[in-house]
């Protein structure tokens, strides 16, 4: 997928709610027996940022998450004693696999809290809460709570005490990832959840000793900074919140209350025989003429919609078995038959699995039993291969890449987040360096488009939140970039580059040209960027390395570094056909992307119409390393490429992505380690995500009747424009334009 398609910039959401790598509790399971994705679980509203930790501790979100105040429909019974077993997924919905992220390691809590009414609203923060479950650091097997959860397929079990007064309660499991608490300032990460039961005891006992939460930790807490990363065995974790309550305890430490034997709440309705989160689907009235017919087509449908509109971050995979169901409905009014309704036994989603080898002994909590509901009894079944009990029908096959590399899940396929229609072709785009969707004044991107200003934009405005001029002095035109770079120095300022010139923009300066020109090639009336003869062309590629080296390229293959975070003075410029390789394997028409390893040592660079990537030792021996071959993007098309953990992973033009490894380790020409197919055309982009497990791809490409990889004029625009191809011209088409994630 290009930024580009139809004159729209596409602005992605690419984490989603899942794709950070954070984690939200999802569904569980009574006794073994599965309550259904969402069902009975109090879960944020917002889809996108279902996944977030809980910001600040402070929050009444604390309790029970974003919206955990609300209650829900169900209310899911539990013996005393049960074992409810919670299930954390990296994507809500189930249509990939994962828990959480490696790297988020800390202690795990469960807590509950005796209420009137689980479902009721405006229960959940404040006191009452008490722990029945904790767990942190394991010496023994040198593993925190969350990793073994991961290690578990994020599933977190634990019995209910057996003493507890029966009535309604709130389960609520929590996480605290604790990777990011060493940092200035600590951001610990806790993700939490609430289950609404009803308990079914004999016994009388609440706990006395409850807390508040929030309330029942704060910053000031050891366990808020523990810094995982330098703690060494054996590891002691400060303790923070209340005693765990155990069964028997002390009189001292319990209250008696009068306790309920019967549930009569938050009771699955004896009619309902389809369910989607805590939706439930009615069974269809009767009916024998036209009329009635077309009536109950019209009450399915507006059973479907409600529960499209109810449906949460578990996704609303059944309301599509609804609407099927809808469907025959209707099309059985339209043949004329009008007997029915038609039976809903073909339309059912399959009964999710249980937990493998547990028993299925969660009482029945129905008002009555339906004989012909589908879901008469609680059922398990035999534990899938898949890490979740999602339905992932809709991802088609596994990519298997084996190697040391371990296995590609299935992607997930996203959709635009935003759309910004633009008037004219868009030349370079660029994201603001502390872009994050969990702070929105800082989601800014800047984009340059054919004849007009530089524009600023949001995915969270539909308008242009400011512009730039970037004007030619001798012929009053604007100036379109082909490369922009948010400054990661200065935050505030971006750098465009364009024929001749390097220009600098002040952000908050809207409606101003730029700070700064700096030429790239000599003229006695300013200042010079590029030493003695400086680089000559189109500034097409910017890339700033992580000691404040600037490099920028040309399509006319010269690559200059200036220090200063692009603001000093040159360092030097050389020429990418500068040695015999080049002649022989490395050959292009002009560079496309400049890119610094990590450590600021090495700089890999990109160029259209070439079957590889140059990687030049800038910080040693100052020349061509390595020669990364068989990439296969013989194109004028931008395909980009990226560095991570000594890897190097680029797309083709046939749609495979490919991985070089040992960045820096070997020397001349070196062929991909291993390939997958990602995509059905050109590999435009590959970006990780930080966490390292979370790979996106985007395809698409303009296609031409004859071959589009000539060589262009370095001092001209080198790819034709979208506009200006005739009615006889080369036809355009995008026969795959998409955007995938892929989780590790």
């Amino acid at each position: 997928m290009q930024l580009v398609k139809a004159h729209s910039l596409l602005v992605t959401a690419a984490i989603c709610g899942a794709a950070a790598a954070h984690t939200t509790f999802t569904n569980f399971f009574v006794d073994g027996a599965p309550q259904g994705d969402g069902t009975c679980v109090r879960m944020s509203h917002n889809i996108q940022e279902a996944t977030y930790p809980i910001r600040p501790i402070t929050s009444q979100d604390m309790a029970c998450g974003v919206n955990g105040n609300e209650g829900v429909a169900r209310i899911c019974p539990a013996n005393s004693g049960s074992q409810l077993t919670f299930n954390f997924r990296i994507w809500p919905d189930g249509t990939n696999p994962g828990s959480l992220d490696k790297s988020h390691k800390g202690p795990c809590s469960v807590y509950m809290k005796k209420v009137d009414d689980a479902a009721a609203d405006n229960n959940a923060a404040g006191p009452g809460w008490f722990r029945i479950f904790e767990e942190d650091y394991d010496n023994s097997s040198g593993q925190w709570c969350t990793e073994k959860l991961m290690a578990n397929d994020g599933k977190l079990s634990v019995n209910l005490p057996t003493d507890l007064a029966g009535g309604y309660y709130l389960v609520r499991p929590e996480l605290l990832a604790l990777h990011e608490a060493d940092k200035s300032p600590p951001d610990p990460q806790f993700y939490v959840g609430c289950a609404q039961i009803f308990l079914q005891s004999s016994g009388s006992s609440v706990p006395k000793d409850t807390v508040s939460i929030p309330g029942y930790v704060d910053m000031q807490d050891k366990a808020m900074t523990f810094n995982v990363w330098n703690a060494k065995g054996p590891i002691s974790f400060p303790q923070f919140g209340p005693p765990t309550y155990k069964t028997a305890a002390s009189k001292r430490d319990i209250e008696t209350r009068e306790t309920q034997l019967k549930q009569t709440l938050g009771l699955k309705p004896a009619n309902c025989i389809m369910e989607n989160d805590n939706w439930c689907g009615m069974e269809l009235p009767t009916y024998a003429d036209e009329g009635g017919c077309w009536a109950t087509s019209e009450k399915c449908w507006d059973q479907a919609k409600t529960c499209y509109d109810s449906a949460g971050p578990v996704g609303s995979k059944n309301c599509r078995n609804w609407e099927s169901y809808c469907d025959s409905v209707k099309n059985a009014c339209g043949s004329g038959n009008f007997n029915g309704p038609p039976s809903a036994a073909s339309f059912m989603p399959a009964k999710p699995a249980g937990l493998s080898g547990s028993v299925a002994s969660a009482p029945e909590n129905t008002e009555s039993q339906s004989s012909d509901s589908g879901y008469s009894k609680a059922e398990t079944a035999p534990s899938t291969a898949s890490s979740s009990e999602g339905d992932n029908s809709a991802i088609g096959g596994s990519v298997n890449t084996c190697g040391s590399n371990g296995g590609l899940n299935a992607p997930q396929l996203l959709e635009p987040y935003s759309v910004h229609p633009t008037p004219e072709p868009v030349y370079a785009t660029a994201f603001h360096p502390s872009y994050s969707l969990q702070d929105p004044a800082s989601t800014l991107y800047a984009s340059s488009l054919r004849a007009l200003p530089i524009r600023l934009n949001s995915p969270f405005s539909p308008s242009i939140l400011a512009s730039y001029p970037l004007i030619s002095p001798t012929t009053e035109e604007y100036i379109a970039p082909h490369s922009l770079l948010f400054s990661s120095h200065y935050p505030n300022t971006f750098f465009a580059g364009s024929l001749n010139l390097i220009s600098v923009f002040d952000v908050n300066r809207n409606g101003e040209g730029p700070l700064e020109r700096m030429p790239t090639i000599p003229n006695k009336r300013s200042k010079v960027v590029g030493g003695v003869g400086g680089i000559k062309g189109i500034v097409s590629a910017l890339g700033m390395g992580s000691e404040g080296i600037l490099a920028a390229g040309t399509f006319s293959r010269w690559v200059g570094l200036y220090d200063g975070y692009g603001r000093g003075g040159s360092l030097g410029v050389f020429d990418v056909r500068g040695d015999t390789l080049d002649q022989e394997e490395a050959s292009g028409t002009g560079i496309t992307q400049v890119l610094w390893s990590g450590d600021g040592r090495y700089l890999g660079i990109a160029e259209r119409c070439s079957d590889g990537i140059s990687v030049w030792d800038i910080r040693g021996t100052g020349k061509r390393l390595a020669w990364l071959r068989g990439r296969n993007a013989k194109t004028n098309q931008r395909l980009g490429f990226e560095f991570v953990s000594g890897e190097v992973w680029a797309g083709g033009v046939d749609g495979k992505v490919r991985v070089w490894e040992g960045l820096g380790m070997n020397e001349g020409i070196v062929d991909p380690k291993w390939e997958f197919k990602a995509h059905d055309d050109a590999v435009s982009s590959t970006t990780w995500h930080f966490s390292g497990s979370v790979l996106a791809t985007s395809s698409g490409q303009r296609h031409f009747n004859e071959s589009g990889c000539g060589v262009a004029d370095s001092e001209s625009q080198s790819l034709p424009s979208p506009s200006s191809s005739s009615n006889s011209g080369p036809k355009i088409h995008w026969p795959d334009d998409s955007f995938k994630t892929w989780s590790f």
